[in-house]
This record gives structure tokens, sequence and C-alpha cells, in this order.
């Protein structure tokens, strides 16, 4: 319904203040039955961190990951961005920052914990003791940790922002940034081209033979694990496990609020929008008058809901005739709620001002406030207590599926003890896909890859069903013969040497036009044609050189009349381009909009960077200790 005239209950999880603390903060996230290790994995000052803690941050940082990047993520991504490392640094850093706080008498109270429960956990507009236990539940986790984690996380938002406040920016910082983004240059340039070179490449055994034991890593069979695997299904389980009617009902009791209904309405509306702020006089009589206009309109007989379609300025509603569906007294500001809630079905009120504008109510129905009886939720009540002693016996037969297959060394024989699971045997690769994957995710595959032969996996969680896992064998890499790969090799050997043929061929076209002053008449003696950019800058480059980035943008950025030429060929793609200064134009003065966007931007780089001196001196003066490599 109409968002802007609903009271929004906000979350303080929202209102992320601080930006840059995220980038030591890891996201806890959820927390499963399966995080309850308590091995040590490092000691940083007085505060440890254990197994379970690490593999909910490392868990939540791929999650992370695979959410941001969406098709382009890859287990193989996850490796090369070294995130268990990752992981346990952010770790370490959010011991030192809680440490250094606590020293600074700047750790969250009770009382703050206790505001930021009471703002997250709402429901209509008040504390939702129902809505606090059930996250609690979804989530595996007592209140004393959930409100441990976000007593750390107030602490670091408020050591965060004294820290921070030491950046300061100057005007001259400013200019800079804005000549250094916006100032264009033009470019006379020519491209070199590898791929119609691959023919001029020259071929031999040996040159294959030398490329293909020098680039092993490229032809590899990927590693091999035969998994053993017993599943849990909480389904089955169900069966057998009973709820009673005096279990219900004493749920029913002790969440009594959550069946109570305030008394709700089904209107529509049609709003003459004022400013959020400002409106002058003339503005207000204006819209005043409008929405007097299309009441007449209305009360003459039209359509209330094609009047809507064709004056509100609510966008959310207009399309829907201005129906804002069922609401109670809460979700609405409190002028328009009054009006509502004291018409009578199928009345319309007269021109009501909000401080979005003017509006015309015409309530549709109404529903009056009732408490929803016992037998009406109690198969709703049964079904949930059931799920969750399911949940409960599950995961409890899993623990012991893993303990006796940790006691046994063997997994089939600790599914065959508690006959309960589902066994199974598989073969998995390192490769990206594989068919018929199930159940084994890319985020389990990370997790069973780094077991040892013989190890038993932590309980994994499925939809429905809960997992263990035993790696029995393990094959390592394995190189591929060459004779089995050797077109591959060539292929690959020919793009290799292009490229240096096309770098020599363009490091002689730089060299001539140095020599000659000109790219133009260098181009000329090998009939190579020359293209011209238009003006571009940094924040807005050419199209054809998008590509350019780093040391090669400095470059050309960095060329002036008494320098047009770069000391190099550079490498733009798969291309290699030769360029020529043709002009430099500086930009003009910053607008007051861009003066304030480059003010934001420079100040939270450099908050960032006061930010992680003062973290690295915490770490100079800290005794740390990792336990295990990662």
């Amino acid at each position: 319904m109409l968002d802007f005239v609903r009271k929004h209950s906000r979350s303080w999880l929202v209102k992320v203040v601080l930006w840059l603390i995220i980038i030591v903060f890891v996201a806890w996230g959820g927390y499963s039955y399966t995080a309850r290790h308590q091995f040590e994995m490092a000691q940083v000052g007085d505060i440890t961190i254990t197994d379970s803690e690490f593999n909910t941050a490392y868990s939540n940082a791929v999650e992370n990951y695979r959410r941001q990047l969406g098709p382009a993520f890859s287990e193989e991504l996850i490796r090369r961005l070294d995130v268990k490392k990752q992981t346990l640094e952010n770790l370490i850093v959010n011991a030192l920052v809680v440490q250094a706080a606590q020293n600074m008498g700047l750790t969250a109270s009770a009382d703050e914990v206790r505001q930021a429960i009471v703002q997250q956990f709402q429901n209509n507009g008040r504390f939702d003791k129902n809505t606090y236990e059930m996250f609690l539940r979804q989530n595996r986790m007592a209140p004393e940790t959930f409100e441990n984690k976000l007593a750390h996380e107030i602490t670091i938002r408020k050591i965060g922002s004294l820290i921070i406040n030491r950046a300061v920016l100057s005007e001259d910082e400013i200019l800079k940034d804005y000549h250094f983004n916006r100032d264009k240059i033009t470019l006379a340039y020519v491209s070199v081209d590898p791929k119609p070179m691959e023919d001029q490449v020259k071929v031999d055994e040996a040159s294959l033979r030398s490329f293909y034991d020098g680039n092993q890593n490229k032809y590899m069979e990927p590693e091999k694990r035969e998994i053993s695997y017993a599943i849990i299904d909480t389904e089955e389980l169900g069966k057998d496990i009973p709820v009673s009617d005096s279990d219900a009902r004493r749920y029913y009791d002790e969440h009594s609020d959550k069946y109570k209904h305030d008394k709700e309405v089904h209107a529509r509306h049609i709003l003459i929008s004022l400013k959020p702020s400002g409106a002058t006089e003339q503005e207000i009589d204006a819209a005043r008058a409008e929405a007097q206009k299309i009441l007449g309109e209305a009360k003459g007989g039209k359509d209330f809901a094609e009047l809507a379609k064709k004056y509100s300025q609510d966008p959310g509603s207009a399309k829907q005739g201005g129906d804002l569906g069922w609401f109670d007294a809460k979700k609405m500001v409190p002028e328009f709620s009054e009006t509502a809630f004291s018409l009578q079905k199928g009345q319309m009120s007269d021109v009501v001002k909000t401080s979005y504008g003017f509006h015309i109510i015409k309530v549709e129905d109404i529903r009056e406030a009732k408490t929803t009886p016992f037998d009406e939720v109690k198969g709703d009540i049964v079904k949930q207590l059931k799920t969750e002693a399911v949940q409960d016996f599950a995961y409890k037969k899993a623990r012991d599926l893993r303990d006796i297959a940790f006691a046994r060394k063997d997994m089939e024989k600790a599914a065959q003890e508690i006959k309960l699971g589902k066994a199974g045997t598989t073969w998995i690769d390192a490769k990206e896909s594989q068919p018929d994957a199930w159940p084994f995710t890319p985020q389990i595959k990370s997790k069973l890859f780094d077991l040892q032969q013989g190890e038993v996996s932590e309980i994994f969680e499925l939809p429905g069903r809960f997992m263990v896992a035993q790696a029995k064998t393990v094959k390592a890499p394995v190189l591929i013969a060459y004779e089995q790969v050797k077109d591959r090799v060539e292929k690959e050997y020919r793009a290799e040497q292009s490229k240096v043929l096309a770098q020599k061929k363009a490091a002689e076209i730089l060299k001539a036009a140095a020599e000659k002053k000109s790219l133009s008449d260098a181009a000329k003696q090998i009939n190579l044609a020359v293209k011209q950019s238009p003006p571009f800058s940094r924040q807005e480059p050419d199209k054809d050189l998008m590509l350019l980035r780093g040391e090669s943008l400095n470059d050309v950025f960095g060329l002036d009349e008494s320098k047009p030429f770069p000391s190099a060929p550079l490498e733009l793609g798969s291309r290699f381009v030769v360029c020529q200064l043709v002009a430099r134009t500086p930009a003009g003065a910053p607008t007051e909009d861009e003066r304030a966007e480059i003010s934001k931007r420079l100040l939270q780089e450099k908050q960032a960077t006061v930010w992680l001196a003062w973290v690295n001196e915490l770490r100079k003066n800290t005794k740390i200790e990792k336990f295990k490599d990662v």
C-alpha cells in the first residue's frame, strides 16, 4: 500500500551510519546447530576466537560473495581471494576493536542492546516478543548469544564514530580530485591485434613441449574425492513425533498477543500531494482547491476508483484506483487514521490534510477487532510445534551420527547403527559444475574439499534434512598426458606468442612515431589507420579506450606537450595501443553538487585511512596468537 503514508517501523540495522566499519566487521548472520565447536582458532589479547565463530563467519562471507557476484561466483574464486584468511583477519580486527572500546569505556550498555532489540522486532509499531523468539528459534540461537553479538556490533559502531571523526578535508584536496577525474585529453592512436598474427607463430615440437612443461597447472585433472554420506530426513521422523492438545493450548496461552487483531479498514484514497517541506501558502491553497474540486465530483456520483486513477498523485495506489488494501490505525499517520477509522462502510470523507498533502478517503469495508479462537489456529500451532520438535530430534540424531562416524571412522557403519540415516557413496570433483550434484551444493563441496582423507564433516543443514559426510578417498590432481591435450597446448601457445609479436610491432611503431614526432607519419609507412578519440576524462572514458586501467591510464593522462608519447605501448585488453596526445582540455569550476559529491567520497576515503591506521596501531600493541593455519 501507500508507502509514504505509512508510519514505517525502521530497524536499527538499516541505519548503518558508519559504512567503513564493514571492512573490518564480518556479518555473523544466522547461527546454525553446527556452530558449537569450542576449539580455539586464535587469541587476541583477552579474547578467544573459536572454531565455531570462524566457521560461521566464513560461511557468511562465502554467501555474501555468492549474492554479490551472482553467476560470476565460483569456489575457485573464493580460494583465489583467500576468503578463509580474510575471514580470520576480520575476526582478529573485530576483537582488537572491541577490546579498545572496553578500555575507552565505549562498550554497548544493556539498555542500548535492549533498545536495539525492541526496534528490530516490532509488529504494528510495538515490540513483539513472539517475533523475537521465532527469530531465535529459526537461527538456533540462545538470547544471550544474540545479545552478545548485538552488543559487539553496537560497540564497534560507537568507537568507529569516534575514530573516523578525526579525518578532515581541505578545499585544495577537493579541487585536485575534481581536475584529476574531469580534465579531458584527446588522443590519436593505432591498435595492434595479436589474433591475426597467430598464423605467423612458428611452431615446433620442442616449443610445445616446453610450453606444456612450464604450464602444467593448466593441464591437470581436478582433485577427486569419494564421499560417503548419510542423511537424516525430518519428514520421515515427523510421523512418529506427537504434539498433544495441551501442548498446543499452552503455546496459544503463552503467545496470546499473536492472536489478537486490531480493528482494520479497507480503504481507497485520492491524494493531491505537497512538497515534504517548504510548500508556499499559494501551493497549499492550490492543492486544497484541487482536492475540493475532486471531492465535488465524487459526491456528484462519479466512480471513486476512476477519479483516483485520473487525479491521485500517489504513485503506489493511483493505478489501482487508490486502493490501499487492509490496514490498522497504527500503520497510517494520525490524521489519516483518525478520519479513516471514524467512517462507516461505504462512507467518504471530506478533504483531509496530512504532511503528505490533501486526501479524500473512502472506506470499502471494516473488520472489527477480535481474538482468533484457539480452535481456528490449533492446526497451525500443532504443525509449528511438530516442526520444531522434529527439527530438534533430527539434529540430535545427526549429532549422534557424526559422533559414531568419528568413533568408528566409517560413515556407512554409523548410519547402520543409528538406523535412521539414508546412506550413500559418490565421487565428486573440484569442477565448477557437476551433474546430479545434490546434495553437494557449492558451499558444501568447498567444505568437503577441506577435509583430510577419512575425516568426518560438520553437520550440514539442508531443506528438511541434516547430512553428515566423510572424505572416504582423496585422489590428488593428476597431470593430463601431453598427447591428450596437444591441440589445446598448440592453440594456447600460438595465442601467447602472437601477443609477443603484437607487442614487438607496437613498440616499433612507437619508436618510429617518436622519431618522426608524428604517429600519423609512422602509421602511413605501414598502411595502418590512425583513429582519433573525442575528448575524454577518467570519469567519462572513451568507448574504444575504456579498458585502459592502472598504469596505462596514468600514462596517457600524464602526457603533455613535452612528452606526447607514452614510454611503451599500452596493453588494452587483447590489443596493444600506440598513442599520441592531441590536446588537453581542463575542466571548469565544479558545481555545488559536484563539490558535495567529491567531498563526501574523499572524506569517506580519509575516514577509512584513519580507521585502518588506528587498527594497525592496535595490532602492534596487542599480543595476537594464531593456533591454526587457514
